[in-house]
């Protein structure tokens, strides 16, 4: 299987399906995956990408420990696939010379990574199957708005050289079902 690296980009609040949505980064195409996840996921990878430590371990803190006070090393996550708008993940580790391969949410995966510096993947086939976001060069500032309220009409489009308040409406008019496979 062919792999594309990407990175953390940043967490967003999707008004008008009510859920945050995480955005993946791929480098080299300037790319933008979104994957829609819960709020407690979304809670603990914010936790992660500011490095704040709560006062008491959450799930993903927990994972973390148990794996380096076993010796464990996380080498890598792979997002490979998606059936019926849902994205599956595994997590890949190293322990006593055998590399595991662990099925897992991308949340999860995610929230781990994050914690333990871990590069994260996209599979080929994944990407060249998903309706990927692009984003105009300028658009680098925060895309939501609260008091704005979401626009219906025909399928979003994007022009590449879109301004920010443009790239903005956009970003309120698509929904998860703008990703799912053909």
């Amino acid at each position: 299987m062919s792999l594309t690296k990407v990175d953390f980009f940043d967490l967003r609040y999707d008004h008008r399906q009510k859920a945050p949505v995480l955005f993946l980064k791929d480098m080299e195409k300037e790319l933008y995956l979104p994957i829609w996840i819960g709020e407690l996921e979304a809670s603990s990878i914010e936790l992660a990408v500011d490095n704040k430590i709560p006062p008491r371990p959450l799930t993903h803190d927990l994972m973390s420990t148990i794996l380096g006070q076993l010796g464990v090393h996380v080498s890598r996550v792979v997002i490979d696939r998606l059936e019926s708008s849902t994205y599956y993940a595994k997590l890949y580790l190293d322990s006593d010379g055998r590399t595991l391969e662990v099925d897992c949410r991308p949340t999860d995966a995610i929230a781990l990574a994050l914690r333990r510096n871990v590069k994260i993947y996209v599979s080929e086939e994944l990407m060249c199957n998903i309706k990927f976001v692009e984003l105009a060069p300028e658009a680098g500032e925060d895309v939501n708005s609260a008091e704005d309220e979401p626009q219906s009409g025909p399928e979003p489009q994007l022009d590449l050289d879109a301004s920010p308040e443009t790239f903005k409406e956009f970003l309120r008019q698509i929904s998860p079902s703008d990703f799912r496979e053909n």
